[in-house]
């Protein structure tokens, strides 16, 4: 918006301030000042004429700035709310404005902030904690500020003092707890966002002044330039860019306006051109630096002409007509990085890093899009929109900014329709990787593309070459690269049980206590069964009715893996089969033979171990427990998980947290020994896919126990993670303490007959079945 009109009227403007200074539920977030800013913000307005009623005052003080609002207040020169939660924070918006009239609405925001997936703006509210960041998502503000009932209003500046730093460099385990405001329809507003820092950077606070630097900037100027209440916003973005430090880059910011079913509008009123202070002069300042070269600088506007023939540059244009070009035409920037590169990757890295900064629109080039384009009209069948969406939905829930609305269901899908979400997943281009500075991450479109090539196995090739040159040009790290593929062909094979891994299924349980050898250890029942990949189970050729020590279990497991692995020529997995009340056997640490010219083999080190529960044994409780897994195994890549400490031993606890949220996944247990069993078990029988404990531990274990072992990522490769700590283990033992058990059941793999194992020990009454025997379902 290019200006603001002249306010004839105060009490036709409105405002909500909010002030965050104190988090209780983690102090070491408080923040002094942001109530001092945000009265100072108030009180200008009040100078100004605004009615003390029109403005709502949301404040979480501390116990400092708490004396100095109470003497206020008594004085009668303020009325304020104070404000715990984030509801209360979004009532004032959803609530607060109703039945209000007016020309012009004020929005200040003084608090912590982070920068989620896909740069989303989030403002953490009073009542978050490291494990629970409840937040507001900036952009959503400002779309739900557009809603067509608000009578008037057509004009709205917001200013948000808070970081936006990276949320993956805050190594929390945790994401964010996002909470959206309804979705409504919207009329055209004119809306001018300030924040105070760029992409990745901290929003200074001043302790001596008690004031954030952003702040302070702005209402300096404000009282000295605007005391009619009509800012010019340009005007104001100079001032406050000038008077913040080189590590802080105050930016305006703008959103789409989506309507109801999802799909994307136009921008109702005319967009001013750019500002100088919005990123036009630092980009063409960088444009000046990496076009110094004449061939290079007119091999760039050469391909931009081809490229994007509405930009209109001519034969000569400067550096500031170029940089607004690559700010407002559509792929601009992406074409001349696309020159650029090949040339001088230094200075192609900076461009990106302008464009992400402030927005460049379309992260792909008009080569690349067109290119994609071609891949998939090659291909000779394309699966069904909807199941695309519903993978990516599947494989990525914490980035709900990027995922597209729900299509409806189809046969098939065109050409066109996956273009249309190539074109929405383009606005979401990842954070910055911690593990290589000043690399990106993979962009959704990539991920979205991945996933395309793992069901269309016709143009897989064609795909992944083309991923491979745009992940390149955005300077993406190829390691992530790599992880999406696998990830997108581990869902893949994740539909089809025929497509699995190769497999042992060992079939254990503990024989009678007058069973034990001659050491004392007991001994163990083994059945065993192999898997090729093809799904089918066929019982191994070694099998021994006899109770067996640990060791010799172990050698004969390792002799069916050879054997196995010889045949597949890839390590299988081994599943251990246990009872539901057998959790407590330690198959998960039985060392094998380690005589002779044998190396001992530890279970989950050298192989990738998943302990799995055998049938239970009443029919209809079987089937419910079934039925459990398979809807709960839906939602496997969320990071739902249920946590059962000692508390949730007592009574019917642990069944009510493990029965209220039926789409979890996943069930860790921190209880003690006293518990754990009981916990473990109620689990399984509830239809869990997952159950993760440590067996060794001699207490409830602390929240952060299993954090190295990440539960809460993708149930597939939970097992894997496991070995690999275990692995790490055996060299640091003191480093690594967790003993941790996976119980994994996976619902599209099949189990074998379950065997009466228990008949194996019986009496010469009832015999064991014998090697050429039909095993029968138990």
């Amino acid at each position: 918006m290019a200006g603001l009109r002249a306010v004839d009227d105060p009490a036709r403007v409105h405002a909500v301030v909010v002030g965050i200074e104190r988090y209780p539920r983690h102090p070491d977030w408080d923040l002094p000042g942001a109530v001092d800013d945000a009265l100072r913000f108030y009180k200008w307005l009040r100078k100004g004429g605004v009615p003390e009623d029109n403005i709502q005052l949301l404040l979480a003080p501390d116990e400092a700035s708490r004396t100095s609002l109470d003497a206020l207040t008594a004085a009668g020169e303020l009325t304020w709310c104070q404000t715990w939660g984030r509801d209360a924070l979004m009532d004032a918006f959803a609530h607060g404005l109703d039945g209000r009239t007016g020309d012009l609405l004020y929005v200040y925001w003084g608090s912590h902030g982070v920068l989620g997936q896909g740069d989303r703006r989030l403002l953490l509210c009073p009542d978050a904690s490291p494990k629970d960041k409840r937040c507001v998502d900036t952009a959503n503000l400002l779309e739900y500020l557009q809603r067509d009932d608000l009578a008037g209003f057509t004009e709205q500046v917001l200013l948000f003092d808070t970081c936006a730093t990276f949320l993956e460099h805050h190594n929390q385990p945790t994401g964010p707890a996002i909470a959206d405001f309804p979705t409504v329809r919207r009329h055209p507003v004119a809306q001018f966002a300030l924040c105070a820092a760029a992409a990745g950077q901290v929003a200074e606070n001043d302790p001596a002044l008690r004031s954030g630097v952003f702040s302070h900037a702005v209402i300096d100027w404000l009282e000295t330039h605007a005391a009619d209440l009509h800012p010019d916003p340009a005007a104001l973005l100079t001032h406050v860019r000038a008077a913040t430090p080189d590590t802080q880059t105050p930016v305006s910011i703008d959103i789409d306006i989506r309507t109801l079913d999802g799909s994307r509008e136009r921008l109702l009123w005319p967009r001013a051109p750019l500002p100088a202070s919005t990123g036009r002069s630092h980009l063409a300042l960088a444009l000046h630096e990496a076009l110094d070269d004449g061939d290079l600088r007119a091999r760039c506007l050469e391909h931009l002409a081809v490229q994007c023939p509405g930009a209109h540059l001519g034969s000569c244009p400067s550096d500031e007509q170029l940089a607004h070009t690559l700010l407002t035409v559509e792929r601009a920037m992406a074409a001349l990085v696309e020159v650029v590169h090949s040339r001088n990757r230094r200075a192609a890295d900076q461009l990106l890093s302008l464009g992400r900064t402030h927005g460049v629109p379309g992260l792909l080039s008009h080569l690349e899009y067109t290119a994609l384009r071609e891949v998939l009209s090659h291909a000779p069948h394309l699966p069904p929109t909807a199941r695309v969406i519903a993978a990516v939905r599947a494989t990525q829930p914490l980035e709900r900014a990027w995922l597209p609305p729900k299509p409806q269901a189809g046969h098939g899908s065109s050409v066109a329709q996956l273009m249309a979400c190539v074109e929405h997943f383009e606005k979401h281009t990842g954070g910055q990787s911690m593990a290589h500075p000043g690399r990106q991450l993979v962009p959704a479109v990539i991920r979205f593309t991945e996933l395309l090539a793992a069901m269309v196995p016709d143009v897989r090739a064609e795909l992944h070459e083309w991923a491979a040159r745009v992940t390149r040009r955005l300077n993406v790290d190829p390691g992530g690269l790599a992880e999406r593929r696998a990830d997108a062909l581990a869902w893949l094979d994740s539909l089809d049980p025929a497509a699995g891994r190769p497999r042992v299924v060992a079939q254990l349980d503990a024989a009678p206590p007058d069973s034990t050898t001659a050491d004392g250890d007991e001994r163990y029942t083994c059945v065993m069964w192999l898997d090729t990949g093809a799904g089918d189970l066929v019982q191994a050729a070694e099998q021994s009715p006899d109770p067996l020590a640990p060791r010799d279990v172990v050698r004969r497991i390792q002799r069916t893996v050879s054997l196995l692995r010889g045949v597949t020529e890839e390590t299988p997995v081994v599943e251990i089969l246990l009872q539901p009340d057998a959790v407590q056997l330690p198959v998960d640490s039985w060392n094998g033979a380690d005589d002779g010219d044998e190396l001992p083999i530890l279970l989950g080190v050298e192989w990738a171990t998943a302990l799995r529960c055998a049938p239970l044994a009443c029919a209809e409780r079987e089937e419910k427990r079934q039925e459990g897994i398979k809807s709960r195994w839906a939602g496997r890549h969320n990071d739902t998980v249920v946590f059962l400490d000692d508390e949730h031993a007592q009574g019917f606890a642990g069944y009510g947290a493990l029965m209220a949220d039926v789409g979890a996944a996943r069930a860790v247990v921190r209880a003690g020994p006293d518990g754990r069993g009981r916990l473990v078990q109620a689990a399984l029988r509830l239809g869990y896919p997952v159950v993760l404990w440590d067996r060794r531990a001699p207490g409830q274990v602390q929240h952060t126990h299993f954090d190295p072992l990440q539960p809460e990522r993708a149930v597939d490769g939970l097992p894997w993670r496991i070995r690999d700590y275990r692995a790490q283990a055996c060299v640091q033992p003191a480093a690594r303490p967790v003993c941790p058990v996976v119980l994994l059941e996976a619902a599209d793999r099949p189990l074998p007959p379950v065997l009466s194992l228990t008949g194996l020990s019986e009496s010469p009454d009832h015999p064991a079945p014998s090697d050429s025997e039909e095993a029968s379902p138990r």
